[in-house]
């Protein structure tokens, strides 16, 4: 007897569907090629004549063509008419490109390779000079070159096996790209004329201007420069925001040193003035008085001062009161059970403040400004002498922006008198590495406090205990990666998680934190009201 399995609909799209997730839409041998190198299914894209290149020719040229971070600085529409109308070239080592004082008719984007820019018309100083002034994969040169009929004013040449995406004068025309390229040079020049500093140009400064400038785009979260005070360019935000950020090495601030010693006297034996330098009266009273509130005891010194008073008024007291010194009330840290005191065994390193554990040796990424649009980077501090200058390394990382650059000494030949002015008032002051270390610190004892308190007012989940993960021995990214975790100092553990090092110029690398968990009392220690998670008293 045969039997039958009813099959529902829903199954039936349940299949249908995983057979649609696991099929592949599109060709993976079309983007193999060997590495670098541009694929051989786009250079054969690249060798059609414009006119047979079909619709999908043309957005799969285009997609090819998005690892070039100069072709994405292009609009949607002009990428798609570049694709349209792009031929491939490959070029071997000293190829002169372009040369100095004759017309080219061509734009080209560095796919693979180098190419040096130089002044003179064989493009052989390029090989003599130690320091050359190069061009990268993604970077492009010669579109002025297009709508002008100038002659070149340096040569291009090839300093190893080089391919290039190029597009000839005559195809640009034809397909009206020039028009995409107005349109896109007309923006820049409406967004020039908008600001304040530049109201005094004529129109003819500001074309210079839009010439000199190179659109580049950032997505969010990419770094756009990693030191804007040695930057040779002057940046203007067109679109989108970016934030300043300054490395701060933690272990160089005092107030980073005392913070660390305040709480590991928690768990090292010595008291705080061992490992302290100095600490002021007011402070030592303020300490004193937040650590004996409310566990304090403070009984025996009312009974002393009863028994005092009662004396000079005759009357007898028969209670025998001990005033020994190991009789008067103790500190926090005996009259907590469940923290007992440790001796602190560590690797040390001596700062110019004192010794801290090597593991507490930490640096923090601080946001100190956010640049909005139409604010300028990179002329702050470019009227002051260089013994006033903030020579402080700081970091620019985009929050997805579109920047126009202009080198720096191109735009100061352009600057008068009205924007001299304007400048000299146009000045930005930056928080200093302390002030930024009290902040960041605050911050740190705010988040810790915030998590606690909200651990003791709400009430634990009831339910089964979630099934146990076991971290990935490769695995990228761990929230304890970037947590520093004072209590561990004593423990002999090898981390399974990556530490993140940033490098420093003419200094070590340092590991980078967001977060530091610090030994501190449980505050059902501190205040016996809150015993139970969930009830407020």
């Amino acid at each position: 007897m045969k039997r039958y399995t009813a099959t529902y609909p829903w199954q039936v799209l349940k299949k249908e569907r995983k057979k649609k997730q696991g099929r592949i839409i599109f060709d993976t041998m079309d983007y193999v090629a060997e590495s670098g190198y541009f694929p051989p299914r786009a250079i054969e894209i690249a060798q059609k004549i414009p006119s047979w290149r079909t619709e999908q020719d043309v957005q799969s040229l285009c997609n090819f063509l998005q690892v070039l971070d100069c072709y994405r600085n292009y609009s949607e529409p002009l990428q798609l008419l570049l694709a349209k109308v792009i031929r491939f070239e490959r070029f071997g080592r000293r190829r002169v490109i372009i040369k100095k004082g004759m017309k080219s008719n061509s734009f080209y984007f560095i796919y693979l390779g180098r190419v040096a820019v130089t002044e003179d018309e064989d493009g052989s100083s390029a090989f003599l000079d130690p320091q050359p002034m190069l061009l990268h994969k993604g970077d492009c040169f010669g579109e002025m070159g297009l709508l002008s009929s100038s002659v070149r004013r340096a040569t291009v040449v090839c300093m190893e096996e080089t391919e290039f995406l190029v597009v000839d004068q005559e195809d640009f025309l034809a397909n009206k790209l020039d028009q995409e390229v107005k349109k896109d040079a007309q923006h820049r020049f409406d967004f020039f004329r908008r600001m304040s500093l530049l109201h005094s140009w004529s129109d003819e400064k500001l074309w210079k201007l839009v010439t000199l400038g190179k659109v580049e785009k950032f997505l969010y979260g990419q770094l756009i420069s990693k030191d804007i005070v040695e930057s040779s360019s002057v940046m203007f935000v067109c679109r989108g925001s970016c934030e300043v950020l300054r490395l701060l090495d933690l272990g160089a601030s005092p107030f980073y040193y005392k913070w660390i010693w305040q709480h590991l006297e928690l768990i090292d034996d010595r008291a705080l003035k061992t490992n302290l330098k100095e600490l002021f009266p007011v402070k030592r009273f303020k300490e004193f008085r937040i650590k004996s509130y409310p566990v304090q005891d403070f009984s025996s010194l009312k009974l002393l001062r009863l028994e005092k008073a009662w004396e000079q008024q005759g009357t007898s007291f028969s209670r025998k009161i001990n005033t020994l010194e190991n009789s008067l009330p103790k500190m926090l840290g005996p009259k907590i059970k469940s923290r007992q005191p440790q001796l602190l065994e560590c690797p040390m390193i001596n700062t110019k403040h004192g010794d801290i554990p090597k593991e507490a040796s930490v640096g923090a990424y601080i946001k100190i400004h956010t640049v909005e649009e139409g604010e300028i980077i990179g002329l702050h501090q470019i009227l002051l002498p260089d013994n006033q200058q903030d020579l402080r390394p700081l970091i620019l990382v985009s929050m997805g922006v579109e920047l126009i650059t202009v080198r720096k000494e191109k735009f100061c030949e352009l600057i008068d008198s009205k924007v001299t002015e304007k400048l000299s008032r146009f000045k930005i002051g930056y928080l200093s590495d302390d002030d930024m270390c009290q902040k960041f610190l605050m911050e740190n004892s705010w988040d810790v406090f915030r998590k606690d308190f909200l651990r003791l007012l709400l009430k634990p989940r009831r339910g089964p205990p979630p099934p146990s993960v076991r971290n990935k021995k490769n695995e990228i990214y761990n929230p304890k990666s970037l947590t520093l975790d004072l209590c561990s100092f004593n423990k002999e553990t090898n981390p399974t998680y990556p530490i993140f090092m940033a490098p420093q110029k003419n200094l070590p690398p340092l590991r980078v934190v967001q977060t530091i968990t610090a030994p501190r009392y449980k505050i059902q220690e501190l205040l016996p009201r809150y015993k139970n998670a969930g009830v407020l008293v």
